[in-house]
């Protein structure tokens, strides 16, 4: 089955009051199987700094507030609805020489970018 794993990174690391920051999230899937829509699988945050003006892509196709995602601009609060991730599966290759298996993830990516 897909077996995931989350990274958030954050750019620039020192942003100034009305500065972009944006956030990264990597989703990746070790796992033999795609996670599909039927899967639910979300993601959920709370910004801090809280952002406004938000613009969300998702492997960089632009996302609309309220049918991709839900954000507060008072808490930070920041979720995909369910149905909106997915991520392909990992590819298995073996070294022809080593015998050795190599796993290259399948990666669907979130940009968040808000002012501060």
């Amino acid at each position: 089955g897909a077996k995931l794993t989350i990274s958030k990174s954050i750019c620039p690391t020192t942003v100034t009051e009305n500065g972009r920051l944006t956030y990264t999230f990597v989703i990746q899937n070790v796992g033999n199987e795609p996670a599909v829509a039927t899967d639910d699988v979300t993601v959920t945050d709370t910004f801090n700094p809280i952002l406004s003006g938000l613009t969300v892509t998702y492997n960089d196709v632009a996302w609309t507030e309220n049918i991709n995602y839900v954000y507060s601009e008072t808490t930070g609060e920041f979720a995909t609805n369910a149905g909106q991730i997915t991520v392909p599966a990992a590819e298995y290759t073996q070294d022809p020489v080593t015998g050795e298996w190599i796993i290259e993830p399948g990666v669907s990516v979130i940009t968040v970018t808000g002012t501060v």
